[in-house]
This record gives C-alpha cells, sequence and structure tokens, in this order.
C-alpha cells in the first residue's frame, strides 16, 4: 500500500465513522450532503470527488451495521444445527436484531417514504440484506433448498413487501 492508498482507506474509515454518528442522531429522510459535508468535514468538490453521491456512503453504513447485525444472528443460529424451524427462527432473530440497531431501525421504518433518489441505496441493501440471510441459510445443514433466490425477506414494519415497482 501506497501513502495514498493509506490516506484514502483512513478517510474512508473516518467516514463511515463520522457518518455512522450522524445516523444515530438523524433519520436518512433528514440528511442532506451539506449535513455529511460538515460532519465529515470535507469540500463540496472533495465528498463528490471521493463518494459520488450521497447514497455511497450510506450504503457503507448501513452494510456494515446489516453485516453485524448478521453476525449476531449467525452466532444464535449455529447452536440449533438441527432447528427443524429455522426459517421461523431466522426470521424472528432478524426482527429482533435489526429493531434493536437504531440506525437500522430508523432505515427500515422510514424506507417507504425515502425519495426516489433512494432508490439504488434501497436496492443495493436489499440485495445485500438477502446475500446475507442466504449465507446464514447455506450454512445450515439441516436447510435443504436448492433455489435461494426464491427467498423474500419480509418487510419489518410495513404491511406491504419492498419490491422493484415500488421503487420505480
Amino acid at each position: 500500500m501506497n501513502k495514498n492508498d493509506i490516506k484514502n482507506t483512513n478517510l474512508l474509515r473516518k467516514s463511515i465513522v463520522d457518518t455512522r454518528s450522524l445516523l444515530l442522531t438523524r433519520k436518512i429522510r433528514q440528511l442532506k450532503v451539506s449535513d455529511l459535508i460538515s460532519a465529515l468535514n470535507l469540500s463540496r468538490s472533495k465528498f463528490f470527488r471521493f463518494f459520488g453521491n450521497m447514497n455511497i456512503i450510506l450504503e457503507l453504513v448501513i452494510s456494515e451495521e446489516l453485516e453485524r447485525s448478521y453476525d449476531l444472528i449467525a452466532c444464535n443460529l449455529l447452536a440449533g444445527l438441527d432447528n427443524p424451524h429455522l426459517i421461523a427462527e431466522l426470521n424472528l432473530l432478524r426482527a429482533i436484531y435489526l429493531r434493536k440497531n437504531s440506525i437500522l431501525y430508523n432505515y427500515y421504518k422510514g424506507i417507504l417514504s425515502l425519495p426516489k433518489r433512494y432508490a439504488t441505496l434501497i436496492q443495493a441493501l436489499a440485495a445485500k440484506e438477502q446475500q446475507l440471510y442466504i449465507n446464514i441459510l447455506s450454512k445450515q445443514k439441516n436447510y435443504l433448498a436448492n433455489d435461494y433466490s426464491q427467498i423474500k425477506l419480509l418487510p419489518l414494519f410495513q404491511n406491504r413487501a419492498i419490491n422493484q415497482e415500488s421503487l420505480a
């Protein structure tokens, strides 16, 4: 790693930490680019040059939160490798851990009211969570489903599922 790579890595790490702190006090819908620029202590041009748009840094932060929550879920499921109620238990643990995480709670609570400019963020995070969910299932010895693509995650707070049509 050269000096510039180290500098960029440090900037990215600091930006994720600072954005996480900001998301603990604000909802995504309330965030503006100027809020992020101020919290990250970056110039507007450097912010856009480094991240491209606000969705990128939000995706990084929320993805890390999802990974942490799914690590906790996986740890709780590993004890019951022969669990006949695996999907039900996994969905219950998902609801518990995602609600306990204030960043994820606020994200999922307001997901349907986000403006269309967040569509790529919503799609990326839905794909990330689907991947994490399937990774847990694929490690369970008693889960024999061959086609994981048919698994649809239930919405946590809304009465309807999030799908591609609702984002168009």
